[in-house]
């Protein structure tokens, strides 16, 4: 049933793109997510480890090198590429993580490393890729993913800690955050299928391959990051490093870049909650 409805949020989304106008509900729909994934989340002294920082790395170094790669063929594609890959581990991914049952500490921790280091450095990469004087504060990169998470991550501990009773409540219906998942993908979907049908005015060649890379890419981060967790984090790391906060770098490329790039992280919505979809069908299979 689940299965059925995550595949139709994603087919309505592309064939009736209306949820678009309702994008603003996307991040506060995210954090009631959010709150309820953080309910039972538990921290320790080993939660940091090397995979992190593995991750991490290929995180912030693929971006640049798939630019300098795929730009001695074409400058507008590798701009594309270098914009879907430059983004951070998405907020959405603990919410994942949660759903399937596995370690969302593990995830949180990405999800907070990856935004301060995409955050800092991203201003001072930009410049170099696009060649001009355009300037990204970080305070205006940083501060709205953080607030995102950190309010449903404050609130679901302040409940844990002062009405345990309430919490215990809270954590019995977790499940039903399903729902509101379902809805956002609807709206993410919405928006990315209206706004590639908006750019079929550029060359078509260009979309396609535009479409292509995104696709190469998806698959690369996911199964590289299956193969990073091995058996302990396996569905961890592959979340942290192929589920990416899409929204922000839509956000760049269509204020510092320009439309056609912003096709590349567009692109990158319908395939990840493709796969997404496949991956809740495949672990609520055995369940079923």
């Amino acid at each position: 049933m689940k299965t059925i409805l995550l595949l139709s949020a994603i087919t309505l989304g592309i064939l009736f793109p209306y949820g678009e106008q309702y994008t603003f509900l996307i991040r506060y729909l995210l954090m009631v997510l959010l709150f309820f994934s953080f309910l039972d989340i538990r921290f320790d002294r080993g939660i940091l480890t090397k995979k992190h920082f593995v991750i991490l790395l290929i995180m912030i170094t693929s971006p640049v090198i798939i630019y300098y790669l795929i730009n001695t063929f074409d400058h507008t594609l590798a701009q594309a590429a270098f914009i879907a890959s430059a983004a951070p581990t998405a907020i959405a991914a603990p919410v994942i993580i949660s759903l399937k049952r596995k370690k969302v500490e593990f995830t949180m921790i990405l999800l907070i490393l990856s935004n301060a280091s995409v955050a800092i450095l991203l201003p001072f990469i930009l410049p170099t890729i696009l060649g001009n004087g355009k300037n990204i504060s970080v305070i205006q990169v940083l501060v709205p993913v953080l607030i995102t998470f950190s309010i449903p991550l404050l609130a679901s501990q302040i409940f844990k800690y002062t009405v345990p009773k309430v919490w215990r409540v809270l954590v019995g219906w977790k499940d039903s955050s399903f729902y509101i998942l379902v809805a956002n993908i609807y709206i993410a979907t919405s928006d990315a299928s209206s706004y590639i049908r908006s750019e079929l005015s550029s060359s078509i060649g260009i979309v396609f391959l535009i479409g292509l890379t995104t696709a190469i890419l998806c698959v690369v981060y996911f199964g590289l990051g299956w193969l990073i967790g091995g058996k302990e984090y396996a569905h961890e790391a592959s979340q942290s490093l192929g589920q990416r906060n899409n929204a922000f770098t839509i956000w760049i490329a269509l204020t510092f870049m320009n439309p056609v790039a912003a096709l590349g992280p567009v692109f990158y919505v319908l395939f990840q909650n493709g796969y997404i979809s496949w991956e809740l069908y495949k672990h609520g299979k055995p369940k079923e």
